[in-house]
């Protein structure tokens, strides 16, 4: 059994590099839609985290970083040197954010919505979504992660036009003390209606 969960997931592992490299980023629509499912599994690289041994990485144990005095329910569970913290925000929308990596502080924001349609296509809109619930979540994140950074980031990157606005594009949030990058990925749909959206930050020290 162990084998056969070690080939499955060498596969799936494969299949996503090989889909990252065949994939420049800018949306057409004669693209295949993605259907998902809800609150599904982290990222491959985040699984991968959580998997290594613990002497391997020097990222401590995971932390809640939703303050419960701004955005009270969350429910947090910690999974080896992974965190997950799911809330249903004041918007009806929810939100899972996973805590992972080793090497780096890494926290993915996967928000599940039903407001804004499902055409993925419309990617520069997408980006002003993602803001949009950014902005609700930013007053209760204590964490090294800076959001209102990558709100502003995001801003600045739909300004502007020199290139077309795509997902999986790494826009750079660094400061003089920090590393630091957000990545929003190409929105999956859930259904109907339903969309998730995710966007992972990163810093590391310099």
């Amino acid at each position: 059994m162990l084998f056969l969960c070690c080939l499955l997931f060498t596969g799936y592992s494969c299949k996503e590099k090989s889909g990252t490299v065949a994939d420049d980023g800018i949306i057409t629509n004669d693209q295949p839609q993605e259907t998902v499912t809800p609150l599904s599994n982290p990222p491959a690289e985040a699984e991968a985290a959580g998997n290594a041994e613990k002497t391997d990485c020097l990222k401590g144990i995971p932390q809640r970083v939703i303050d419960a005095s701004v955005l009270p329910g969350a429910e947090f569970k910690q999974v080896d040197l992974m965190g997950y913290e799911k809330i249903e925000l004041p918007t009806g929308d929810r939100l899972l954010i996973i805590n992972w990596g080793c090497e780096s502080y890494n926290l993915t924001f996967r928000f599940e919505t039903s407001r804004f349609g499902t055409d993925t296509s419309q990617v520069k809109q997408w980006y002003s979504i993602l803001t949009q619930l950014l902005y609700v979540i930013e007053p209760a994140i204590d964490s090294p992660v800076k959001v209102r950074r990558g709100i502003d980031g995001i801003q600045d990157y739909l300004k502007q036009d020199t290139l077309p606005v795509a997902y999986n594009v790494s826009l750079d949030l660094s400061n003089d003390s920090s590393y630091a990058d957000m990545v929003f990925e190409r929105v999956k749909i859930l259904g109907d209606t339903a969309v998730r959206i995710d966007a992972t930050f990163s810093v590391n020290a310099l």
